[in-house]
């Protein structure tokens, strides 16, 4: 740790960039190793390929300059997608096709943003640089450097994003709302799932951080989900004529809905693919823009619920849900192998972020009932609370699978992490 610290903060960079560039290159070759359609002959990405529906999406903005793809119907969806993962791909891809540099650019942005971000914090609580590398040890459970350093779904930036706005809002940092407003936009603009952590969070902040030096500041923080829901809702005014917020921020939010609603739904969640049953619900061939898909499903809701019995059966998926998000450590969400199987080998990544998800519960329970009962502020046990809380929400109210959970038990780990300094602070006092 000696060795460590005697090395300067900007040497310190330099040598983290190179880690993050060979974890990279590992990753582009065990991605290329599995899926070799994702590259042609001279190392370019095939765009059209990337999965999730982003490869249609970065495709159309590369070649026609338009935010859309072609979804189901041969219809032209434009809300069906955030824009911060497809825009970041898209604006790397300008600069290179390259494969391998579009990974390593786009790993070298997301892990330097974590990376100053600790930095500032850990300087902020006057606490010792060696706390940066303990803080980076989650990333070498296998599954959670692969989520974080993959290119094909918004995940790999919220598991920087969600950890990184916690480290924030627990710092001194004279600017430390400011630069929350600024996270808490992309995260708005990055996954439907973090809704309730942009619009609660704020509130919570308002509500409970009552520190002079903060008082004139903390207000700020609110313009980081009013900026982003202005700019998404006037974005999808002008390109279909009707506003997109909340809950609505995506024309398949309501088809989404309607799968975790489907009493089919437990055949399959978690240990078959739900991309399995969405080809197994009906969709009408009346249907002419992305907006009738929705409201077609949210009436179709509506009569589904309204339906004696049929609430109650969706209720009951809830704690299967809770459970998968807690104790699940196999493979989820598979498809079937060659020979029609369904693979759901324990993935042993998953018992670090389960047992850590679990402990800060507990943790995070038993320092508020002990604030409580020395009347001393619980305000960052509350905090983080809140985050996993709403994180959870749509993930409970939807599904989760282990992709979806890797943000979430970073959050967890950094939380643990604090709480630990914390303790050795009071010990040492």
């Amino acid at each position: 740790m000696k060795f460590i610290t005697n090395i300067k903060i900007s040497h310190q960079f330099l040598i983290y960039l190179i880690l993050v560039i060979l974890a990279s290159l590992l990753f582009c070759f065990l991605y290329v190793n599995k899926f070799s359609h994702i590259i042609d002959d001279n190392n370019n990405m095939v765009i059209q390929n990337i999965t999730f529906g982003h490869g249609a999406l970065i495709s159309n903005l590369l070649e026609n300059g338009t935010y859309s793809r072609k979804f189901y119907n041969d219809i032209d969806f434009v809300l069906e997608k955030l824009p911060v993962h497809p825009l970041l791909i898209f604006l790397i891809a300008n600069f290179t096709k390259n494969f391998y540099l579009i990974v390593i650019i786009k790993n070298l942005i997301t892990f330097s943003i974590l990376y100053w971000v600790i930095i500032f914090y850990l300087n902020s609580l006057k606490l010792k640089i060696h706390y940066l590398y303990i803080y980076l040890l989650i990333f070498l459970v296998p599954y959670n450097m692969f989520i974080a350093l993959s290119f094909d779904f918004a995940d790999n930036i919220t598991s920087i994003l969600l950890p990184s706005l916690f480290l924030i809002l627990m710092s001194n940092i004279n600017q430390k709302y400011l630069i929350s407003t600024i996270i808490i936009f992309f995260l708005y603009l990055t996954k439907t799932s973090m809704l309730f952590v942009c619009l609660a969070i704020p509130i919570v902040i308002f509500l409970f951080d009552n520190k002079k030096s903060f008082t004139s500041k903390k207000n700020i923080i609110f313009l980081g989900p009013i900026c982003a829901i202005l700019i998404w809702g006037i974005f999808s005014y002008l390109k279909t004529g009707r506003v997109a917020i909340g809950t609505n921020s995506l024309t398949i939010n309501s088809l989404g809905l309607t799968i975790s609603s489907d009493d089919r739904f437990l055949d399959y969640y978690p240990d078959k693919s739900v991309d399995i049953l969405l080809f197994k619900i009906h969709m009408p061939s009346k249907l002419k823009n992305e907006w009738e898909l929705y409201d077609y499903y949210k009436s179709k809701n509506k009569d589904h619920f309204s339906k004696e019995g049929n609430l109650k059966k969706y209720l009951m998926t809830l704690p299967k849900k809770i459970m998968v998000i807690l104790f699940y450590i196999k493979r989820d969400s598979a498809h079937p192998d060659a020979d029609g199987k369904f693979k759901n080998p324990i993935r042993y990544s998953l018992i670090f972020s389960k047992f850590f998800i679990n402990f800060s519960i507990l943790l995070s329970l038993y320092s508020t009932i002990q604030s409580i009962r020395k009347n001393s502020s619980f305000k960052n046990d509350f905090i983080f609370m809140s985050m996993l809380g709403l994180s959870l929400m749509p993930l409970v109210a939807g599904w989760a699978t282990a992709k979806h959970l890797v943000p979430i038990s970073i959050l967890c780990y950094f939380y643990t992490i604090y709480k630990i300094q914390i303790f050795k602070k009071i010990i040492k006092n």
